[in-house]
């Protein structure tokens, strides 16, 4: 005995794969992105002041902000600008004691970076949009 597979039992099974594909996709956030990056451990006086410059993060679509985290100590300093701009849109200082501190900055709509400088050894800073 022969077994007959409907067009109408193939179109069923491939709205149930695509309707599972969707699912999938839709779980993952569009366009979420993290940068950061660490001050390096040995310091060279003659290359000039322990830094790091975090890769590039485009401002959240919706909310249009990009958040900020750092762990920096007190002598160093973070800054976060629109690479297309060069504007800055948020600045600030370390803490003594060294802590982690979050910020949201509001009213973004390009692409950005953060630094540090002057910083302590394994002073962080972070980018996301998400």
């Amino acid at each position: 005995m022969r077994i007959r597979k409907s067009k109408a039992m193939w179109a069923a099974i491939a709205l149930g794969v695509a309707a599972a594909a969707a699912s999938v996709v839709v779980a993952i956030p569009a366009g979420a992105a993290t940068s950061s990056c660490t001050a390096p451990f040995w310091y060279n006086p003659l290359s000039g002041p322990r830094q790091c410059t975090t890769g590039t993060v485009t401002a959240n679509a919706s909310g249009h902000y990009v958040d900020v985290d750092t762990f920096v100590c007190s002598d160093g300093s973070w800054k976060v600008w629109d690479i297309n701009t060069g504007v800055t849109v948020a600045s600030g200082r370390g803490a003594d004691p060294r802590s982690w501190s979050h910020r949201r900055i509001y009213g973004l709509y390009g692409i950005y970076q953060a630094k540090i400088w002057n910083d302590c050894a394994s002073d962080r800073v972070s980018l996301d949009n998400d």
